[in-house]
């Protein structure tokens, strides 16, 4: 199995913001991209400066038996407490922290490790690496790299900052 690194991205925002709807909007948008998501870490931690939370996703999408696409999503929020704010006339209570995603994307070749069994196979994988995959694999970074940046453009979006076209 090898691991081919294609981009990265950092959002951070410091404001007011609904974490539960930061949350799902995420989960939803790599779920609606056909990606699987596993949280790895979830850790929550009251401190007198507000809470921390931390999570980490590991996100795959099968694009054929050869390659999948990984996306690592890391989200930090520092500071975040309640405050109670009037939006459009109405009292709501908002989450006031700083949040900061991360987001780096791959492609894993072999994931399966069907080619690395005995000598003869991975030296096809060698040879199918070189010659006949060079041009899928560019097209598949474009792609997953296309999907990292919606996400990030969601997020801006939801954050209502600047987004990258």
């Amino acid at each position: 199995m090898e691991e081919i690194s294609v981009t990265s991205a950092r959002t951070k925002y410091n404001g007011l913001f609904d974490f539960g709807d930061y949350y799902r909007l995420l989960y939803d948008l790599f779920r609606s991209m056909g990606y699987s998501v596993v949280e790895q870490k979830y850790s929550h931690k009251n401190k007198p400066t507000g809470n921390e939370v931390e999570i980490e996703w590991q996100c795959y999408k099968k694009v054929d038996d050869y390659s999948m696409f990984r996306i690592f999503a890391k989200t930090l929020v520092v500071g975040m407490e309640k405050v109670q704010v009037t939006m459009e006339g109405v009292q709501t209570k908002k989450d006031k922290a700083d949040c900061e995603l991360e987001l780096r994307c791959f492609i894993q070749t072999d994931y399966e490790n069907r080619w690395e069994t005995n000598p003869f196979l991975k030296f096809l994988k060698g040879v199918y690496d070189s010659y006949f995959y060079r041009a899928t694999l560019e097209t598949w970074k474009e792609r997953v790299g296309t999907d990292m940046h919606t996400v990030e453009n969601e997020v801006k979006a939801f954050f209502n900052m600047q987004r990258f076209m």
